[in-house]
């Protein structure tokens, strides 16, 4: 069987140890998830609601666009078996071994409660956005198409610190990682070879309050078994300067970048502006705004204006795959 590499024309970049190529699959829709509507997603999820419906994708993928790495995750349990197996029909029809990238949650306790995704969790974070961008921030959250499509298209439900209290500094203090759940999070990827290994958004959270003693504590056990760990980080614009300026190492950050500056807070300028400092390799992801910008001009902002790394995109049927992939070779200079 041929490896991620060997399969590939993609041009590649260093991510720590290894050499990852500048293209990755994502897992959208096939977890359900479109970023469109609730419409969107039920079409989804009968178009792909089989192994055999997606693993056909990913072999066109794999043959066609020569695309060898692949996100995968665990946190949709049903979707995300589905998803896994089609992965592993698609490298036996093509002979090619994937590279996986991991998506791990990484579960934050209090007093033995999970407050991860909390709603005491999401008031923290708007708290600490607006108190860097102000009202900035307050406009571009109640204005962004992914945040309306995660509320149903209903601002009422957007959790701030009027509706919720944020954690204090004394509760924060308090905050553990739950490596019981953690370990049986890891147990979804058992038997995978996982290429890069990537902890998730929960590190704004944890740099938001302070907690850097959790953040070095849980990414110093992941490095015990994994060569390669990046992070997720949907706060770039705070986050990023934080885990710097407080001497965590990662080997890349893995964050929202798009032309429509879509999900990129607390507001897209500090993000780019974060992005565009760091000496960490940068992968974007949502580089079409959730199917908002699409084509070539979605790869040529993210590649040759904000001059990222890599690039994590969402799939689809053959033609969505095609028409997308095409796109990013020609901005790679491999159409």
């Amino acid at each position: 069987m041929k490896t991620y590499l060997e399969a590939s024309d993609i041009p590649t970049t260093p991510v720590g140890p290894i050499e990852l190529p500048r293209l990755i699959m994502g897992i959208h829709p096939y977890d359900g998830c479109s970023y469109v509507s609730a419409d969107r997603d039920a079409e989804n999820l009968r178009r792909f609601g089989t192994a055999a419906s997606v693993a056909e994708v990913l072999r066109f993928a794999i043959e066609e666009m020569r695309l060898t790495t692949v996100q995968v995750d665990h946190m949709e349990l049903p979707l995300d078996r589905l998803h896994l197996q089609a992965i592993w029909e698609a490298e036996q029809r093509t002979g090619v071994q994937l590279g996986l990238v991991a998506y791990l949650l990484v579960p934050i306790a209090l007093g033995g409660e999970d407050v991860t995704y909390s709603e005491r969790a999401h008031a923290t974070l708007y708290a600490v956005d607006h108190g860097c961008a102000g009202a900035a921030f307050d406009a571009k959250i109640r204005s962004d198409g992914i945040m309306r499509y995660l509320l149903g298209e209903d601002p009422s439900k957007l959790v701030t610190p009027e509706t919720v209290p944020p954690f204090s500094p004394q509760e924060a203090e308090g905050f553990t990682i739950d490596y019981r759940l953690l370990e049986r999070y890891l147990g979804f990827f058992e038997g995978c070879e996982i290429l890069v290994m990537d902890p998730g958004a929960e590190i704004d959270l944890l740099a938001m309050t302070g907690r850097f003693d959790l953040i070095r504590e849980y990414l110093a056990y992941l490095r015990r078994q994994y060569d390669t760990v990046i992070t997720s980080v949907h706060h770039a614009g705070v986050t990023i300067p934080l885990l710097e300026e407080h001497g965590i190492e990662v080997d890349a950050y893995l964050t929202p970048v798009n032309r429509l500056g879509t999900a990129m807070y607390p507001t897209p300028e500090m993000a780019l502006d974060a992005i565009r400092q760091t000496r960490v390799p940068v992968l974007a992801i949502k580089p079409m705004a959730g199917g908002r910008t699409l084509g070539q001009q979605a790869f040529e902002y993210v590649y040759n204006e904000v001059g990222v790394d890599g690039c994590m995109f969402g799939m689809g049927t053959v033609e969505q795959v095609r028409e997308t992939a095409t796109a990013a070779r020609e901005v790679l200079g491999i159409g």
